[in-house]
């Protein structure tokens, strides 16, 4: 089909990009983009040289046979993922007989039990690192690097792959997971309904700043008394702040990361006059009841919330398409006013597909991983399901797809995220999204600006401890504080003194110390 041509078409200048980016630049200026994120790559047009086992380009078929676990999150029947696992089965057994096996887990619950995956030694061998720190599951020993791996059993996923995107995984020289190909920017702004909005007369451009949105509150709420106004999702808030973390740690930032400068003074986000600001308008609007009951502690999702009627607003992500994958998330159309342009920072690298440490062939979850970021076929299936059950093409020649007849987002046995896959980019295009999605996303990664600090990525390997007793202090406090449940005057002190006995100022001098020597290195 046409689409097939056109993808084989951007995977060959994906590729000429990746090369040129890791021939022409030290990573340090504006983000290069990775494959494919200039549009659709196409089939997985070459195969590892040899396998582990002395078997040859031509005949990895004849391996022994080996059943690959996947572990991801997302809401899905068992029988539907089990349906799914052996469709995907067909393709990997033909050329590597290998035998898939998949495990969705929701996302209230996913690191849960991702955690009792990895630490119990349960048969496992791929893994998305989706809510977790692949800093500490590397110095925990939960994953395996994957520079052994990638040249021999997945050549193709490397050259596509910037040299960039490459340094933002790498950790004290190991390559912790494959990166996502999704937006590699952040950019935040205020979700609004709008049906509410329209009905009202709402001015919602004029939203330029969080306590820009007061007044609208306050109007929508002597409306609309149902609906909460600003609402978290399974108790998490995001926070509208431009600022580089430095990897993918709460403890110690780099704020204003878009000037240049030699001094990048790494400092605790928590005390900085941004974060305090933001804290103490979300305390306000607690205080004056816009905020949803007890936001620190839901275990609902934003989704949910939304397609109930049940709030107006969210602060949320954005990226091209992203008001049509909110209208496929909850049904309701919506508005996004920004309230942090789009950025770059090694963070943004921070999704990936990693193996499983108690992989009993990690060389086959490395050849599973090349077929989920380079083969659509392997991709579609992965994320859309089965055709005729789960979804159907609305227009092949355009590759976009829908539901399947009878089938709609709260009825499916298998939801699909896109986002999720490894390469979403080789995949086709949901019904609602603009065909050129896949460009205009490639546009936003090229063009975001970068933190001068990208490419740094922060190993914890020599304060761990001190990086686990900070993380409960902060899953005691933060939460609450950025919901506006407890008062900054009182509470914020108490959290950053905490944080200090825990360690924070160990913590915060050796990001500095590592910092200092990639800027002496790089710069």
């Amino acid at each position: 089909m046409k689409l097939k041509k056109i993808m084989s078409a951007i995977l060959a200048a994906a590729m000429l990009t990746a090369t040129m980016a890791a021939c022409g630049g030290d990573g340090n200026s504006s983000a290069a983009p990775s494959s494919s994120t200039d549009g659709n790559s196409a089939t997985n047009t070459s195969a590892p040289a040899e396998s582990g086992s002395g078997v040859s380009a031509e005949d990895l078929s004849t391996q022994e046979e080996y059943t690959v676990k996947i572990m991801y999150f997302g809401d899905a029947k068992t029988e539907d993922t089990n349906e799914v696992a052996a469709k995907l089965s067909e393709l990997t057994k033909a050329k590597y007989n290998t035998v898939i096996e998949m495990v969705r887990v929701g996302f209230g619950s996913y690191k849960d039990q991702a955690n009792l995956a990895l630490n119990s030694g349960e048969k496992l061998d791929v893994i998305s690192s989706f809510g977790f720190v692949p800093a500490t599951m590397m110095s925990q020993n939960q994953i395996l690097p994957l520079n052994d791996y990638l040249d021999q059993y997945a050549p193709d996923t490397k050259a596509a792959i910037s040299d960039l995107d490459w340094q933002c995984v790498t950790i004290n020289g190991n390559i912790t997971g494959v990166p996502y190909n999704i937006e590699k920017a952040s950019s935040i702004g205020l979700l609004m309904v709008k049906d509410v909005v329209d009905a009202m007369g709402i001015d919602w451009e004029s939203i330029k700043t969080l306590k820009d949105a007061e007044p609208i509150f306050e109007k929508v709420k002597a409306e609309h008394p149902e609906m909460y106004m600003l609402i978290a999702d399974f108790g998490d808030i995001r926070r509208p702040l431009c600022i580089d973390p430095l990897g993918d740690e709460n403890f110690g930032v780099l704020e204003d990361p878009l000037t240049d400068r030699e001094d990048l003074k790494v400092v605790n986000l928590f005390e900085t006059a941004s974060y305090v600001d933001w804290i103490n308008t979300m305390y306000d609007f607690n205080q004056k009841g816009y905020m949803q009951p007890d936001a620190a502690s839901s275990t609902e999702s934003a989704n949910s919330l939304l397609g109930a009627g049940k709030a107006f607003s969210f602060i949320t992500n954005i990226k091209p398409g992203i008001e049509a994958e909110w209208v496929r998330n909850c049904g309701k159309e919506v508005y996004i006013a920004p309230l942090v342009e789009e950025y770059s920072t090694s963070a943004n690298i921070g999704l990936r597909w990693c193996i499983a440490n108690n992989s009993e062939k990690p060389e086959r979850a490395m050849q599973v991983i090349n077929e989920m970021y380079m083969n659509p076929d392997f991709s579609n299936i992965f994320i859309y399901g089965i055709e005729g059950k789960h979804w159907k093409f609305v227009d092949e020649e355009q590759g976009v797809v829908g539901y399947a007849d009878g089938v709609e987002a709260g009825s499916t046995g298998y939801s699909n995220l896109a986002w999720g896959a490894a390469n979403e980019q080789i995949s086709y295009v949901f019904e609602g999204d603009d065909p050129d999605l896949w460009k205009r996303l490639g546009e936003f990664n090229a063009n975001a600006p970068a933190s001068i600090a990208k490419g740094f990525v922060w190993d914890n390997a020599d304060v761990i401890n001190e990086v686990t007793s900070c993380t409960n202090v902060l899953n005691k406090y933060v939460k609450a504080l950025q919901s506006g449940a407890l008062n900054p005057e009182t509470d914020l002190a108490k959290f950053n003194q905490e944080l200090r006995d825990a360690g924070l100022d160990t913590i915060i001098q050796d990001k500095q110390s590592k910092l200092d020597a990639w800027m002496a290195e790089n710069k």
